[in-house]
């Protein structure tokens, strides 16, 4: 398995245990992240679907990405869109809202660090993938 492989493993791993956790414990997560709780039912819902649903969805098709040398660069383009937006908004959050509590930070350097990573990887050009 190559380096860029266990990138895309390792994101497919944390999207996939995010969503799960979402899905069954999502009071609990929500409390975690952002230090506060759905307050209806709806609010319970929709993070079921956004947090849990989409984050599953992502680490899904990460780990299928991860499967095949021929998809090693469409799953480091994913990883590299997923995290920047990710890390975008939530920099764009902290500047715009300010006051973000720890876990905020330890996600924005989590993001950073894998984009920067996935982003070398693949500007590399050793990719095995015979995508262009």
């Amino acid at each position: 398995m190559t380096l860029a492989q266990w990138i895309i493993r390792l994101n497919a791993l944390f999207f996939s245990l995010y969503g799960l956790l979402f899905f069954f414990v999502p009071e609990t997560l929500l409390f975690w992240v952002t230090g506060s709780a759905a307050n209806t039912t709806s609010a319970m819902i929709d993070t079921r679907a956004t947090y849990g649903g989409m984050s599953l969805a992502i680490g899904l098709l990460l780990f299928y990405f991860s499967m095949k040398l021929v998809y090693e660069k469409l799953g480091l383009v994913f990883v590299i869109l997923i995290m920047g937006n990710m890390a975008f908004g939530r920099s764009l959050g902290i500047l715009l809202d300010g006051n973000p509590n720890p876990v905020m930070w330890l996600f924005l350097v989590g993001e950073l660090v894998t984009l920067i990573i996935s982003a070398v990887l693949l500007t590399r050009g050793q990719l095995k993938s015979q995508l262009t």
